[in-house]
């Protein structure tokens, strides 16, 4: 019973990535000229979806597929030469640096860093330090997505207030910007790494240490409650 659930799981997103126009969905890749939103390769792949009235478990479902074949096309682009960056918000191609040149994607440019490597290094001094903090999250990330049992463990309720959430994010994303800088947090966040960061500096800026600390307190506590808001536990 519980291998045929398993392959009826396996059917629906499979049923759903047949629905995609794969070509299409490269062909729009290649053809941005700047980061573009997931919503506008949610009408490439899924012209007929009227995405306003969609029901909150469609829309996900359609946003998960849609993310697996874009996470699977990244492996592919990378044994090209080429670099998909995959975020709901900022979906882009851009050539690999030539060896020797840093290959630490900055997100908020849309480029590589390409400032000289030592040695045989990826990355320069600056930037292999920073690739640590973040290379876990941003692989924790794609996994969620190439993890088929993924597609199914929404339900209606559930679906809802993952889109709330990412609805919140996509009309306030510069307040969520400013919330992470304010949090410390660097690379794709999660709740464990907002969570940790905003009990240091809480207790660094606790507010009956004075005025400004209470002001700073304010400031940490405002990024952390939208934080909590927009980020899926």
């Amino acid at each position: 019973m519980n291998k045929r659930k398993g392959l009826m799981k396996t059917e629906k997103l499979d049923q759903k990535l047949a629905g995609i126009d794969r070509g299409a969905v490269v062909r729009g890749l290649r053809a941005l000229t700047a980061p573009c939103y997931e919503s506008t390769l949610l009408r490439i792949a899924f012209p007929d979806m009227e995405i306003a009235s969609a029901s909150p478990l469609d829309l996900y479902r359609s946003h998960f597929a849609l993310f697996h074949l874009l996470y699977r096309l990244q492996d592919e682009f990378y044994q090209k030469g080429v670099y998909l960056h995959v975020h709901f918000m900022r979906i882009f191609l851009a050539e690999y640096p030539v060896s020797g040149k840093c290959r630490y994607y900055i997100d908020d440019t849309g480029r590589f860093c390409g400032e000289d490597c030592e040695g045989e290094d990826d990355y320069c001094p600056f930037h292999r330090k920073r690739v640590g903090e973040s290379a876990l999250e941003t692989l924790s990330v794609k996994y969620f997505y190439l993890d088929r049992d993924n597609f199914d463990r929404l339900d209606e309720k559930t679906a809802e207030a993952f889109l709330q959430g990412a609805w919140e994010l996509l009309t306030r994303y510069g307040e969520y910007e400013k919330s992470l800088s304010v949090l410390g947090i660097t690379g794709a966040p999660d709740l464990i790494t907002v969570k940790r960061n905003f009990r240091r500096l809480a207790m660094e800026h606790h507010p009956d240490r004075g005025a400004e600390s209470h002001r700073r307190f304010n400031e940490i506590n405002r990024a952390y409650r939208l934080l909590l808001r927009v980020i899926p536990g």
